[in-house]
């Protein structure tokens, strides 16, 4: 297939044309950030569990848009209006009630620059302000000309639709149209309202009408996929594959995230005893490390935090303040030789000044697989007691592999398997997060 035919495939379908982005802009986008996670030292298992939550979701979409994708080119008719001294012959029809042959008139004269092409052209005029317009040319590119035309001078904004099923817009002056090209014919029809002008077209009804006009469906791209339209289409069927997706997508999160970044220990190392594990854990302690590991509230648990940002400061007659935390909870299974972990991070900021006050807090709990964050604020500081310190800025720096690398090694070290966990659930369901 060559470029211009993928091209017109793409333009012929727009929802084909979303499939392509979604496949192609998530890509690049984590492309980026394995190579920060790379030159970080990070491993690029997490990209992999991404892009494979992604894969369900993105295939399903684009094999969607490839059964529903048509072969471009829009075809049409052949027939013409039939024609009668000059005018239209079926007028009634045509223009439908309430416009009476006395309000039907040449339209070539008053727009100019538009119809100038037209073989013939004519507007009906109702009594409640509808209009209709139906014009017809020599061939295709004319009418579609003429559209073009008509849309630029009269200025259509809000428009929608497409070339198959026509478009709605809002004309200049304030009123609405429906404007609809069919091969070598163009119909506009007008209203006060939405619903008036789509009771004009209503009233033309070209599908029972003059069924001679109605383009032919173009037929599929992919043949071979319409079976699997017809497989889907009852709306049962649609549920079940609903579901299917929801428990698969559920299964590769908890199963991929955890597989993403679990850590066994290297070669054969044999598993240390628990007591020996912690005295390890806790002798982290006397690294010059940025964090601190104690007991948790159960015997097997145990709390690294990491307090990275804790600040008070005045600027333009506003004090500021802001707290930053992560926390992970271990909790060691001795009949696994597991580590189960389990990251929290919250975030505490606040303001108050003379005429207003704001507080946010966010919290979230899971696995973060890569985090790097640093800050500057500016402002006179304060301190515990919210005296006046003599500096002028805060910085902060925050790198998630400062603290989980060492407790990491430690663990695997000892012969113990590092297993990062959405949550901690109960032993019945943990097979889940394993």
């Amino acid at each position: 297939m060559t470029l211009p035919t993928i091209l017109d495939v793409l333009r012929a379908n727009p929802g084909l044309t979303v499939a392509l982005a979604l496949c192609i802009g998530p890509l690049m986008v984590l492309g980026i950030i394995a190579q920060m996670m790379r030159r970080a030292g990070a491993s690029l298992k997490p990209i992999a569990f991404i892009i494979g939550l992604m894969f369900p979701v993105i295939a399903t979409f684009v094999v969607g848009q490839l059964t529903l994708a048509r072969q471009p080119g829009l075809a049409t008719a052949s027939s013409a209006l039939a024609v009668r001294d000059g005018r239209f012959a079926d007028r009634e029809r045509l223009f439908g009630p309430g416009i009476s042959p006395a309000f039907i008139q040449d339209a070539r004269a008053g727009l100019p620059g538009i119809l100038d092409g037209a073989e013939i052209a004519e507007v009906g005029v109702s009594l409640d302000g509808a209009t209709v317009l139906i014009a017809q040319f020599q061939d295709n590119e004319q009418a579609r000309r003429a559209a073009q035309a008509y849309h630029r001078a009269y200025q259509l904004r809000d428009v929608s639709g497409d070339e198959e099923h026509g478009w709605q817009a809002t004309r200049v002056q304030g009123d609405h149209i429906e404007m609809l090209r069919i091969g070598r014919h163009l119909f506009v029809w007008s209203g006060l309202t939405k619903e008036a002008a789509a009771e004009r077209r209503e009233a033309t009804n070209i599908p029972l009408h003059f069924p001679a006009l109605v383009p032919a469906s173009r037929p599929p791209l992919i043949p071979a996929l319409q079976p699997l339209a017809e497989f889907f289409a009852p709306t049962f069927t649609k549920i079940i594959g609903i579901g299917l997706l929801i428990l698969i997508y559920t299964v590769l999160f908890f199963k991929g995230s955890a597989w993403a970044t679990r850590s066994k220990p290297a070669g054969n190392l044999p598993a240390l005893l628990p007591s020996h594990l912690v005295s390890r854990l806790m002798a982290i302690n006397e690294l010059d490390v940025p964090f601190s590991i104690a007991q948790g509230s159960a015997p097997n648990e145990w709390i690294a935090d990491w307090r990275y940002a804790d600040a008070k400061w005045i600027d333009l007659a506003r004090a500021h303040g802001m707290k930053r935390t992560f926390r992970i909870r271990m909790t060691l299974d001795e009949s696994t030789h597991s580590v189960y972990a389990t990251d929290y991070t919250a975030a505490f900021d606040w303001s108050v000044g003379r005429q207003s006050a704001s507080i946010q807090w966010q919290a979230a709990m899971g696995i973060m697989f890569f985090q790097r964050e640093e800050q500057h604020v500016f402002g006179l500081q304060l301190d515990e007691q919210g005296r006046l310190k003599p500096e002028a800025s805060y910085s902060y720096k925050f790198d998630l592999s400062e603290m989980k690398s060492p407790i990491q090694n430690t663990i695997t070290q000892a012969g113990w398997t590092w297993r990062p966990t959405v949550w901690q659930g109960q032993s019945a369901v943990r097979w889940l997060t394993q």
